[in-house]
């Protein structure tokens, strides 16, 4: 049995906003395993980032707040510890690959700067070996000429080598838990397979556990051993991946899979889920999907459904497969 590094129970975050409150992650329980890839997927808003923030305590204030709920880590629930000793942990035990370079690299500090200072913060690495560290890891995600790009600023390199840096800095102080979010969003397809090889290769070799947030299926399909969907906040079916391609159970779910084109059938018509992701302001009263639901029933508008486990390891949130319920 692989040994379990994070678990999730009943997370809670929400915003005050000016039009009131918003639940951005609502009960939302899972676990990663050492060297396993958990994928979370779902529609733009649907509590994905917000949810790997939590974990990195690097949730927004003074108007976003966890609310309840626990976050262990080997057993510690990060939640009840002072934000000095978190600082000990964000980069170093648990690091987070961001969903734009361009943006969380800073454009005034070379790359070796930007690598070197959490190398320095954490590992106390200065002067010379700091250096050689951050050419090291340069080479650990192929980049080509690392001695010359280590003294190089973000804006003279391309897309695909700055997310390269990203994963670099994420590394650099060998993490039990690597955090990326979206980390193909913008890339063009070559270089999105290179990135996501890299990771699985990184993921081999050092059996770092990783939350993979993305809402690309394709990602998913290629990288994650296991699966969460999210839709609201909420966690609406869970599932080993080929068990979320093979064996569908959520209606969401299913839309998802049949939104996506199949390169092989040239006559196929591409299907969506009709309607909106309800606003955060008005949540309906029962099932946050009923709205858009092709199978909806009377008690969807009126009672949100458990989580249930439907087979081992399987689980979803459906009146379909609640006693009663059908």
């Amino acid at each position: 049995m692989a040994k379990t590094v994070l678990k999730i129970e009943g997370l809670k975050t929400s915003f005050n906003t000016t039009a009131g409150l918003v639940r951005a992650v609502d009960g939302v329980s899972f676990s990663v395993d050492e060297g396993k890839v958990l994928g979370i997927v779902g529609e733009s808003g649907c509590g994905k980032s917000v949810t790997s923030l939590s974990v990195m305590r690097l949730v927004p204030k003074p108007n976003g707040h966890i609310t309840d709920g626990k976050i262990l880590f080997e057993g510690k629930d990060l939640l009840r510890i002072k934000e000095s000793e978190m600082r000990k942990i964000r980069g170093n035990h648990i690091a987070m690959i961001f969903q734009e370079p361009m943006t969380a690299l800073n454009p005034v500090f070379t790359i070796g700067n930007q690598i070197g200072e959490s190398l320095a913060l954490h590992q106390g690495l200065t002067g010379k070996k700091n250096v050689e560290r951050c050419i090291e890891l340069l080479k650990t995600v192929e980049i080509p000429r690392p001695d010359k790009v280590v003294d190089e600023y973000p804006h003279q390199l391309s897309g695909g080598m700055r997310q390269r840096v990203m994963i670099a800095m994420a590394l650099s102080c060998d993490p039990k838990i690597l955090i990326a979010d979206e980390p193909t969003t913008a890339l063009d397809v070559t270089i999105q397979a290179q990135v996501l090889e890299l990771m699985k290769e990184l993921n081999a070799k050092l059996g770092t556990a990783t939350m993979l947030i993305t809402h690309d299926l394709g990602v998913i399909a290629e990288m994650a051993d296991d699966v969460i969907v999210m839709y609201a906040g909420k966690v609406v079916e869970e599932a080993p991946v080929v068990n979320i391609f093979k064996t569908t159970k959520h209606p969401y779910t299913l839309g998802l899979l049949k939104s996506r084109p199949d390169m092989l059938d040239e006559d196929e018509k591409l299907s969506c889920i009709r309607g909106m992701v309800p606003s955060p302001y008005n949540m309906p009263k029962g099932c946050a999907f009923a709205p858009r639901c092709d199978k909806r029933m009377d008690i969807c508008d009126e009672k949100m459904p458990n989580l249930i486990e439907i087979e081992p390891g399987h689980k979803v949130r459906c009146w379909l497969f609640e006693e009663g319920g059908a």
